[in-house]
């Protein structure tokens, strides 16, 4: 038994289920029981019952009871849910969490009274559930908000208005329309976009017709952005004053400013960013300098730098670009593969050195599990629940030096170390983020913390000089060091 699966069994023992006569007394006195105690520490790691927990999420939760096995076993221990009683008593049944998507209903900047009664309904009636342990917002909110506008204005307008122009008797009247729709593109090649929206505007007038979309725009979106994120706040005010006993979490895009996912995520307790990379530079998730597996960490940074003081959750890729196409005979699409089990193993040790405080993966209800990236994924979820005891314990005190020795590259990314302290010394863990192997030394280590270091996977050890190692990492590598006295 791993030390996950000791924690969730002693959790699931210790949680006798409330009867439904007791929840009702519970109810009649506080706004909103919960089955579970459920904080954020002050160094952001989830406590769940009194102990420190790094959570390892799933986005799906799978119909096939043995799939869901799979998961539970490997170390999963939150899962997403349908508010349905039925499906979180099934997360129950095998000891592990789950969390609920509030919807629209967290957005107070319409509807406001209807919205009120959903989110109490929904604190009702499963805030008392023993599974449920985190309330999330919609997904991507604030990229939603531009992409909406980004899909009329950019694909589906000038389609139907090419359609349009195109069967038109008027020869000459198409001709002039066609003008403007080359007008529409040079404007919004130049960032112009309300004059090419009122271009666009404008011909569908000539067509005959009223704009079908006239404020999903995107010049307006950064008013509709800073709108619902007042909406959502105001949701978030509320939803926490009816059920204060669990944390609100919200997941971004990889897209956006920092001050306007810092605005979005005033209306949460813990941040999150989806990053897919793999493979580099053709599935074009990333819209930074950086687009490859690197990626991972840079967004986890960044979500940090738009939530000060908020723990980071990041949602990492178990799917293959390819099972999410459209058209399945791209000829493409033979390259859009599954992440190797060492780029899914580095994106996990990236995000985490980097800050994040839970792990979460999403795409895993489209992945044909035949192939071996199921297995692979979950042998690394397996070797990070057995690391429960590390991953949740806090960050070390210690100032470390780092240095490489010299290589022909120009190394703009290297080596990161995160010290973990816990009852056996100081743990370190270390990824490579340079795309070569490297050779470096830590210096600053307290020998009484550690003497020797060990790699739980390949078994090298290294023993401490004056509180120096030096070690050898390949490309794009993790090592994660136990320390030995």
């Amino acid at each position: 038994m791993g030390p996950m699966e000791f924690l969730r069994t002693r959790h699931s023992e210790s949680r006798a289920p409330l009867t439904q006569l007791a929840a009702i007394a519970l109810l009649a006195i506080f706004p909103c029981f919960a089955a579970n105690d459920v904080s954020i520490a002050a160094d952001g790691m989830l406590i769940v019952n009194g102990d420190r927990t790094f959570v390892l999420g799933l986005y799906e939760n799978p119909k096939d009871d043995a799939i869901l096995d799979e998961a539970t076993k490997a170390g999963i221990n939150l899962i997403q849910s349908t508010p349905d009683t039925e499906q979180l008593d099934r997360l129950h049944n095998r000891g592990v969490y789950a969390w609920i998507n509030v919807g629209s209903s967290i957005d107070l900047s319409a509807d406001t009274d209807t919205r009120k009664a959903s989110l109490k309904k929904l604190a009702d009636d499963f805030a008392a559930h023993p599974s449920l342990l985190v309330w999330e917002v919609p997904d991507e909110a604030l990229w939603n908000v531009w992409y909406g506008a980004e899909l009329w204005r950019n694909r589906d307008e000038p389609k139907q208005q090419e359609e349009l122009i195109a069967a038109l008797e008027d020869k000459a009247k198409a001709e002039k329309l066609r003008a403007m729709r080359v007008d529409v593109r040079k404007h919004r090649a130049m960032a112009e976009y309300k004059q090419a929206e009122d271009i666009a505007d404008a011909i569908w007038r000539e067509l005959g017709k009223e704009p079908p979309n006239p404020e999903l725009n995107t010049s307006n979106a950064p008013e509709r952005a800073a709108t619902m994120a007042a909406g959502m706040l105001d949701g978030y005010t509320h939803l926490k004053s009816i059920c204060p006993t669990h944390p609100v979490w919200m997941n971004h895009a990889p897209r956006n400013s920092v001050a306007q996912r810092a605005a979005f995520n005033k209306a949460a307790d813990a941040v999150g960013c989806d990053i897919y990379p793999v493979p580099p530079h053709i599935g074009g998730h990333s819209d930074l300098a950086d687009r490859g597996l690197t990626s991972v960490g840079a967004f986890t940074r960044l979500m940090q730098d738009a939530a000060p003081g908020k723990p980071v959750w990041m949602v990492l890729q178990a799917f293959s670009w390819a099972e999410l196409a459209e058209k399945k005979n791209d000829p493409d699409l033979d390259q859009q593969r599954h992440p190797t089990y060492h780029e899914t193993r580095f994106m996990a040790y990236d995000a985490i050195v980097n800050g994040a405080r839970a792990i979460l993966y999403w795409g895993s209800a489209y992945t044909d599990r035949s192939k071996p990236f199921w297995g692979e994924l979950l042998k690394v979820v397996r070797e990070l629940a057995d690391l429960q005891p590390v991953l949740s314990a806090p960050d070390a005190d210690v100032e470390l030096q780092i240095s490489l020795d010299e290589t022909w590259g120009s190394l703009d990314q290297g080596i990161r170390v995160l010290p973990k302290e816990t009852n056996d010394g100081t743990w370190l863990i270390v990824v490579n983020e340079w795309h070569d192997p490297l050779r470096y030394t830590i210096a600053g280590l307290n020998p009484a913390r550690g003497a020797t270091y060990t790699d739980t996977i390949t078994g090298a050890s290294v023993a401490a000089d004056n509180g120096t190692i030096t070690l050898s990492i390949p490309s794009y590598g993790v090592q994660v060091l136990r320390p030995s006295k």
